[in-house]
């Protein structure tokens, strides 16, 4: 009779395990069901059909455009300005009067030294004349002759510093900017403008690693400003420096490029795409496509799973150079694989993929 209690005590401690198991069960039960009420987890990505396309390596450096005839010109003797002849940035022909300098001072001298030479032709024929009478030696009229000879000399020695005075543009072009001004004083040797001629034709210099160096003259590359890199123009070599730099192991080389189209300046700097070794068949895949992790890069495979639908498969790739735009891959995937662009860092292994085409439904907002 005593353990009657206790077996009730017991009984009730089940009854209520067995109600709370229930209990909980239920629950369970109820959220698995409301779970996969929910569609399958999924993510919409830009697909690709990949193909293999020749492609060759470049190596890019940087150039600058150089006008083929360019020119600082300087005065050679100093002076005071009497007349400019030329405007800022604008166009002059050849032989047009760029700058005259003050040369009273040195046309004085040879408005002296001509009428010295008139004098001494005087004397030279007198002489002549005395001579044949034998009234004059020959002694007389050889020096009369040297003194004709040295004021000539210094007649023409005048001549040519007026015309140092007087700079003459040596081609037609544009000048640069300039603050002269007549009256103003300029020093020898200073910087009067500097002129550019016409600019059909552009020369691109650049240097290259000697490591890199295999190009040959009329070999053909590519040139892209900074700012527009997806415009290219076509430029060709036309000369290579035949020495090597011994302070960067640099060979500098020069290309043409025709500048009527591209309407580049002087001075900019542009992008060169130089052709590196052979081309070969590779398939190229936007950067978008290629992710990264501690075992490497990858690829998203978009494949048909067993269950009918399409699944994203992880790929390890082999990667090859690229630009801002295309990676090439050198292993890993062949024709016709179908690769997720556009969206693929979303995707995970096993992931049921939806595709489009429009790339701002594939990217977060």
């Amino acid at each position: 009779m005593q353990f009657r209690p206790w077996i009730a005590a017991i009984g009730f401690c089940i009854v209520t395990f067995l109600l709370l198991a229930y209990v909980k069960f239920t629950q369970v039960s109820a959220a698995i069901a409301f779970g996969e009420s929910f569609p399958e987890p999924s993510e919409t990505v830009v697909p690709m059909t990949v193909s293999l396309s020749s492609w060759q390596d470049t190596l890019q450096v940087l150039g600058e455009v150089k006008a083929t005839r360019a020119l600082d010109i300087r005065n050679e003797l100093e002076g005071i300005i009497t007349s400019v002849g030329f405007s800022s940035g604008g166009q002059v022909q050849k032989g047009q009067m760029l700058l005259t300098l003050d040369s009273i001072n040195e046309q004085a001298q040879l408005d002296a030294t001509q009428a010295e030479i008139t004098l001494a032709k005087l004397d030279v024929s007198r002489l002549t004349q005395l001579v044949e009478t034998r009234a004059a030696s020959r002694s007389q009229i050889d020096q009369a002759m040297a003194q004709l000879a040295i004021k000539q000399a210094n007649a023409r020695a005048l001549q040519a510093t007026i015309a140092k005075k007087t700079l003459v543009s040596p081609f037609s072009g544009t000048t640069g900017l300039h603050e002269l001004e007549a009256g103003g004083f300029v020093a020898a040797n200073s910087l009067i403008t500097r002129l550019i001629g016409k600019l059909d034709q552009a020369w691109v210099d650049f240097s290259v690693p000697q490591s890199a160096y295999q190009l040959s003259p009329m070999s053909e590359l590519e040139i892209a400003t900074i700012n527009q890199p997806d415009i290219k123009h076509t430029a060709k070599i036309i000369a290579i420096d035949p020495v090597i730099s011994s302070t960067s192991r640099n060979v500098r080389i020069r290309a043409e490029l025709d500048n009527q189209t591209a309407q580049l300046k002087p001075g900019t700097s542009v992008k060169v795409m130089l052709p590196v070794g052979k081309p070969i068949s590779a398939i190229r895949l936007p950067n978008t496509a290629v992710r990264y992790d501690s075992f490497g890069p990858y690829v998203y495979l978009l494949t048909q799973a067993a269950d009918g639908k399409l699944r994203a498969k992880r790929q390890a790739v082999e990667l090859g150079s690229h630009d801002q735009k295309q990676i090439v891959v050198l292993s890993g995937l062949k024709a016709n694989d179908q690769v997720a662009t556009v969206g693929s860092f979303k995707l995970r292994e096993g992931m049921l993929v939806n595709l489009t085409s429009d790339t701002a439904n594939a990217e977060p907002l």
